[in-house]
């Protein structure tokens, strides 16, 4: 029996047939981003930006499913990564297992992307409060864009038993990327509001002060292939 109630989520690969992708880069506060990045971490020269980003899988290992995930843009041994906040997904078993075998830091919740016209609304809510919410209008068809970044990372404590000396390990993200020849792209604009849900929330720490980039993609398949631990602090 394969399927059993209550079992870890720890077989990988993780499989994906993509649906819409939406991408989005702001500025931000740098001195709110040096409080959140870990010692490990730092905030590259100039602006500190932060990223939006919501996925709508059509197939997966989980289930079909919405997420949408906050980050902030940061360094790690020279080279440019981002870093996750926070994020929820409409699945459980997906939430539960990016936070077990990634400590990634999610959450379940009424995430959500539905076109109006020519404008894709896409929220963030939980328990019937806003948490973010972005509106999209895609402007023009592009090749692939450079990628942001060469990573994503999520930070784990070890656990209780696992007598290691130093307590945190920064963990990487292994994708097996989709074939850019079954996606299409496009550049668009956007209107970006992290409102926040709950007092203390994590996603009202990161103001938005302005809109940089908006990216969107549809279709390709892709895969997690496994975390891989980039420090110990």
């Amino acid at each position: 029996m394969s399927q059993q109630i209550g079992k870890a989520y720890y077989g990988l690969p993780w499989e994906y047939d993509k649906g819409e992708e939406v991408a989005v880069m702001f500025q931000t506060d740098r001195r709110v981003v040096e409080q959140l990045l870990p010692p490990v971490l730092s905030p590259p020269e100039g602006p500190a930006m932060g990223v939006v980003m919501a996925a709508h899988h059509r197939r997966s290992t989980f289930g079909p499913y919405v997420g949408v995930y906050l980050g902030v843009v940061a360094l790690h041994a020279g080279r440019t990564v981002l870093h996750r906040l926070t994020g929820m997904k409409t699945s459980f078993s997906g939430a539960a297992g990016g936070r077990e075998a990634w400590g990634m830091p999610l959450d379940v919740g009424d995430a959500g992307m539905e076109w109006s016209g020519d404008v894709l609304n896409i929220i963030a809510r939980r328990h019937g409060n806003d948490f973010a919410r972005l509106a999209v209008r895609l402007e023009r068809r592009t090749e692939q864009p450079a990628s942001w970044f060469t990573d994503m990372t999520s930070v784990v404590e070890r656990q209780p038993w696992d007598q290691g000396e130093k307590r945190k390990l920064l963990l990487g993200t292994g994708v097996r990327p989709a074939d850019p020849k079954d996606m299409i792209f496009w550049k668009g604009s956007s209107v970006l509001k992290l409102v926040g849900g709950d007092p203390g929330d994590d996603w009202s720490v990161l103001p938005v002060q302005e809109v940089i980039e908006t990216r969107f993609s549809f279709g390709g398949q892709s895969a997690l292939t496994g975390p891989h631990v980039l420090e110990e602090f």
